[in-house]
């Protein structure tokens, strides 16, 4: 007996293969080294789409376990093909200009603070070349771009 989902076994009656399946292509294997690691700022730089708004909320929290820094809601609205970008990565003001931090508490955070708890705001140049770099020699959407 074979235990299946309700979309998956849907898809199998219909004799499709499921949306998600691995035999559907799904599975990219194991993600390379130069896109590994990489910062929520140093993915905006290599995306060909721009986000519309970032929120990041950092914690002030000690625990080996727990995350550095959280993703807050990320919407991407529809943009028009002509419109995704050509050459990577982006300008400075393109990438800051829709990303809010919001810092709470009694006071500014110190300098020690940051360099230790704002690991996911870090850009590290060479990072995003190489991952520009592997992205257009592997990736057929990116083949065309110029890197800046």
């Amino acid at each position: 007996s074979l235990m299946l989902c309700q979309e998956c076994k849907t898809a199998l009656l219909k004799g499709n293969i499921p949306a998600l399946s691995l035999a559907n292509r799904t599975f990219l294997g194991p993600v390379p080294d130069a896109l590994k690691d990489l910062t929520v700022v140093e993915e905006a730089m290599i995306a060909r789409c721009r986000a519309k708004c970032w929120v990041i909320h950092l914690r002030d929290n000690d625990s080996q376990s727990s995350d550095r820094g959280m993703r807050g809601h990320i919407i991407i609205y529809p943009q028009r093909p002509d419109y995704i970008a050509q050459t990577l990565p982006p300008s400075l003001d393109d990438i800051i200009t829709p990303i809010c931090v919001l810092f709470v508490g009694a006071s500014p955070p110190s300098q020690d603070w940051l360099k230790t708890k704002a690991q996911p705001l870090i850009v590290r140049k060479e990072k995003v070349r190489n991952a520009l770099i592997w992205l257009k020699r592997h990736n057929p959407h990116y083949k065309n771009i110029q890197i800046n």
